[in-house]
């Protein structure tokens, strides 16, 4: 998603010829573009999630503030250092509504998911 939200930032920056195109007034780009990409995601599934807040699903996500990338940040920059100069690989947990699906950076169910495609993969190998 990073990736996306950059280039959703830097096209706004160049048709405008500014910077800080995103964000009415003072504030955070990264911010701004990670809330409101969660909030519109959330909404285009009819997902009950998207924002802290009671009654929704628990969609969360840990960084690991202390990466090369992100180590000089404050908490407030946190988001705009995952935005515009993280890679995903300092995502290290994820739950989706409550489940935790990645941990240490690996899918819970990455092997059996690997070993499903490779035989997918095999199974049209005949095929063709």
């Amino acid at each position: 998603m990073t990736e996306e939200l950059r280039t959703l930032e830097y096209s706004q920056r160049l048709r405008d010829i500014a910077r800080n195109v995103m964000v009415v007034g003072e504030g955070s780009v990264g911010h701004t573009l990670y809330t409101n990409a969660a909030k519109g995601g959330a909404q285009s599934l009819g997902r009950k999630s998207g924002e802290i807040a009671l009654g929704n699903l628990a969609d969360l996500v840990a960084i690991d503030s202390a990466s090369p990338a992100l180590c000089a940040l404050s908490d407030e920059q946190l988001l705009d250092g995952l935005v515009f100069v993280a890679s995903d690989r300092v995502v290290t947990d994820l739950w989706s509504a409550g489940r935790h699906m990645v941990q240490e950076g690996k899918h819970v169910r990455r092997d059996k998911v690997i070993k499903a495609y490779k035989t997918a993969i095999a199974d049209l190998l005949q095929v063709i």
